[in-house]
Parts: structure tokens; C-alpha cells; sequence
């Protein structure tokens, strides 16, 4: 009872005023900006649509505005993974095709770029160099060798989203159904089943370096469920309303994602701690003209980057932990507690927001 007492009594600490500040990140001049990935020196990398209407990869170092990224002569490209020293991974689209592409350079200069070919959609990497992603199955490679990392029994297709420190693997894969089911993979016991709540899919989207797996899973009634697992056991993360997606976690368990609250027209963005969700909306100062929409990353520090509206504009964000008077002057946040241009023939991750976005739109029509 004392836990829980301590718990709630943190809770409504949390609840009693801001906890974040909001860093505007800005856009490209287009109508649409997503801050993807943060890594621990605070860099950010993600896309955001150009005046002509086109997603350009990004990086943001040290909050300033967002810099587009070379790409390869491509019509969009995106920024999906970063490492501890600044390398990016992403995807750039050359004549309607992908390719995987490294971006390696001095953050704040224009990185030089690397093709990793055709057909190729990388969706992240790790300190170690390890490049994840899917060109009809799931793959890392690492030194100029591609290892292939198969599919579940049955399927056909699987694709990586996520890499931790140790280079295990989680992602999707097709099943004997049609379906799709997120998967753990590691060199001594391959790729592994996750489950669902009952319904038809799974999706893992990213692991920490203590191999804690986060991801959305079906209910039998079809909306979605934001979930962490730890070995065989799922999680039930909860909703603020409708159905629920995880995207980012720190290696201190934190989760960030977002939700669709009950009779809203967009989703809000939150924060998984302590085993309550939180809208991080309801941690941010009032009257500043944000709503936080959706949460993707979250570094070791407890900044958060995502999508916001900005006076009813799209902008990228980094949420910057602040302290609450009270028990948040001795708990930090992180110690206790689509866009419409994307290619129909991309893969993993890119693929898993489009259908997740088509759920969501589902799931608030019947809301």
C-alpha cells in the first residue's frame, strides 16, 4: 500500500504543472515534420516535407533548425536511425525505388552520403555498425556483409525496425495466415514469435539495451495496443481512449508513443512510466500553441522527439525534461518514471506506420 501511496502521490506530482519544455524544431517550408530518432548527444533525425511537397531526411543537433540531408538526387528520402557518433541510416528514393543510404559525416556539415543499392529500405543501425532494414526479408549488415535473417514459419516477408547495443533484431514478419507478427531475433535462437491480444497482428518497433521490446498488438475487437516484453511476457501498455502505439524506448524502460483519447480528432503523444500512461500534453506548459500529436524517440537524458501542431501547423519537436516542485526535485522523469508521399513499395517500418496510421483513422471513426 505505501508503494502504492508513493506511486499515485508521484503521479499527481507529475499532473500538478509542466514537466517538459517544448524545443520547436521547425520544418522544411512544407506541411509535415517528424522528429524520428534522438541519440544521446541529443541530435535528431527524421523527414519533413520541402515547399514542393516532397519528404526530405533531417538532422537537428543541439535543438537549431532542421538540416536537410544530400540525397542521392531523390525525390524523398527519410532519416530514420541514428548512432552514438552522429551516423545516420535512412532510405532515399532514386527513380521510385529505394535504397538504403548512409549519411556519415561532422554533425552540423553536409554528411557525405553512402548507397547501399537498390531495393534496400534501412530503417536503423547501432554503435557497433550494424545496419538493420528489409529488402523482401529482414537483414543486418555489418562490414559489408549482408546476413539474412529469414521470416517466421509460413511467411513470406519480414522486415527489421529495431537494434540494440547487443545486435538483436526485432521487427515484422508475414505469417502462414497472411498476417503479420513482430518477431525477436538474436545469432542463438534466430527469429522468435511475438504474440498478440487476441487479434490477427503484432508489430516490434524498437528494444533497449537490456533487450526490452516495445510495439502495438491487435485486440480481438481490432484496435491497437501499445505493449513492452520482456522475454515471453507481453505487457499491456493501456489508451488514453482508443487504440494505443509504441515507438521509442530508453534503457531505462521509459516508453513514448501515442494514443487517440476518446472523441479526439488527432492523437496525443505520451509518456509510459511506472506502469501508467501519461499524455504528454498534460506535461507541458500550458497556452504555448502545441499540441503534441505523436512521440517516436527517446534518448538516456528523457528528451522525447515527435510530431506536434504548432498553431494548427505540423512542426518537429524535442521535449527537454524539466523538474516539478515537490518529489520531481529528487525523481527525474527518465529514472523513475504519415507523411501522404510515401512509396507503396516501401518497407518495415515505414510500411508498419501507414498501416498503423489506416487503423488509427479506423479506430476514431468508430470511437
Amino acid at each position: 500500500m505505501k508503494a502504492i501511496g508513493l506511486l499515485l502521490t508521484f503521479f499527481f506530482a507529475l499532473r500538478a504543472g509542466p514537466s517538459y519544455s517544448v524545443n520547436d524544431l521547425g520544418t522544411l517550408g512544407g506541411t509535415s515534420a517528424i522528429g524520428f530518432k534522438i541519440n544521446n548527444s541529443g541530435t535528431v533525425v527524421g523527414w519533413a516535407d520541402t515547399v514542393y511537397g516532397y519528404p526530405q531526411a533531417f538532422q537537428s543537433a543541439s535543438g537549431v533548425a532542421l538540416q536537410p540531408l544530400a540525397a542521392l538526387s531523390a525525390s524523398d528520402s527519410f532519416a530514420m536511425g541514428i548512432d552514438s557518433a552522429g551516423v545516420i541510416a535512412g532510405t532515399a528514393y532514386v527513380n521510385g525505388q529505394p535504397h538504403g543510404v548512409i549519411w556519415n559525416g561532422a554533425i552540423g556539415n553536409t554528411p557525405g552520403t553512402a548507397d547501399l543499392g537498390a531495393g534496400i529500405f534501412v530503417t536503423g543501425l547501432n554503435d557497433q555498425g550494424a545496419v538493420i532494414g528489409g529488402n523482401g526479408h529482414a537483414f543486418i549488415l555489418l562490414n559489408g556483409v549482408y546476413q539474412d535473417l529469414g521470416v517466421l514459419p509460413g511467411g513470406d516477408w519480414s522486415s527489421a525496425s529495431g537494434i540494440n547495443q547487443s545486435g538483436t533484431v526485432v521487427g515484422d514478419s508475414s505469417v502462414s495466415s497472411g498476417n503479420f507478427r513482430g518477431f525477436v531475433w538474436n545469432p542463438q535462437s534466430g527469429m522468435v514469435e511475438l504474440g498478440t491480444f487476441g487479434g490477427l497482428n503484432s508489430h516490434a518497433t524498437g528494444i533497449n539495451t537490456s533487450g526490452e521490446v516495445i510495439g502495438h498488438a491487435s485486440l480481438a475487437s481490432g484496435y491497437e495496443r501499445a505493449f513492452s516484453a520482456v522475454g515471453a511476457i507481453m505487457t499491456d501498455l493501456g489508451t488514453l481512449g482508443g487504440s494505443s502505439y509504441a515507438y521509442g524506448i530508453n534503457d531505462s524502460g521509459t516508453i513514448v508513443g501515442y494514443s487517440w483519447p476518446a472523441n479526439s480528432d488527432n492523437p496525443h503523444a505520451f509518456v509510459y512510466l511506472n506502469g501508467i500512461m501519461i499524455d504528454l500534453n498534460s506535461l507541458i506548459p500550458s497556452g504555448v500553441g502545441w499540441q503534441l500529436l505523436e512521440a517516436y524517440g527517446i534518448d538516456n537524458a528523457g528528451q522525447i522527439v515527435g510530431e506536434g501542431l504548432l498553431n494548427g501547423q505540423s512542426h518537429a519537436f524535442r521535449l527537454d525534461p524539466a523538474f516539478v516542485p515537490g518529489i520531481l526535485t529528487t525523481f527525474s522523469i527518465t529514472s523513475v518514471p504519415e507523411p501522404g508521399t510515401l512509396r507503396l513499395g516501401a518497407f518495415g517500418l515505414l510500411l508498419v506506420l501507414i498501416w498503423g496510421r489506416r487503423i488509427k483513422l479506423q479506430a476514431r471513426h468508430s470511437l
